[in-house]
């Protein structure tokens, strides 16, 4: 890969691109923005932009390690230079399209490491779902909460068994492999060149 290219990336990948760092699997800089902008997309949407611009402004190559998370992710990716990692969100680049898909199918709700152990600022604090409410809108929709267990943090225990209670769902661990996010970085970051 060229020294021009860089990965912008949601920070909830952050342990997990660390880790195929560390172990040489993937050698690009990557700047990071929370992932708690997830919660205000407009407000994901402009820092996204923001941050975009001053790296293009460097006429680097730009990765952009998210899913569809904000309405101008595509014309974000469109640019000169820039690609964007397949998959709808995040659970869906770390599992690959058809686990993804099958899993959601099947009612699953996923939680990502990183959000695991914000889980209760996101549900009460950004989402306003609150005791009762909280677990009959979480019945309804789901059947299960899936951990992707990235191997990058000790499992949650303690925070996962809180979720369920709270949600009155079940929980299943799933460990996964981080090769599904390495292919979709390395097919993104081969998708940059300018023409």
């Amino acid at each position: 890969m060229s020294p021009g290219r860089v990965c912008l990336s949601c920070s909830i990948f952050r342990r997990e691109i660390q880790a195929l760092q560390a172990a040489g699997r993937f050698s690009l800089p990557v700047d990071y923005l929370s992932s708690m902008l997830h919660m205000n997309p407009g407000l994901l949407e402009a820092r996204l932009r923001i941050a975009l611009e001053a790296v293009q402004g460097g006429d680097r190559d730009v990765v952009l390690v998210y899913g569809d998370c904000c309405g101008h992710m595509e014309a974000f990716a469109a640019g000169p230079g820039t690609a964007r990692t397949e998959g709808l969100n995040c659970c869906e680049i770390v599992l690959g399209r058809e686990t993804y898909r099958k899993l959601r199918r099947e009612g699953a709700f996923f939680l990502m490491p990183e959000w695991t152990l914000a889980w209760k600022r996101v549900f009460e604090g950004q989402l306003g779902l609150l005791g009762p409410c909280a677990k009959a809108f979480m019945q309804e929709m789901h059947t299960r909460l899936i951990y992707l267990d990235t191997g990058v943090l000790p499992v949650p225990h303690r925070e996962l068994e809180e979720a369920g209670a709270y949600m009155g769902l079940p929980v299943e661990i799933l460990p996964v492999s981080l090769e599904p996010l390495r292919a979709s970085l390395e097919l993104a970051a081969g998708r940059t060149r300018h023409d």
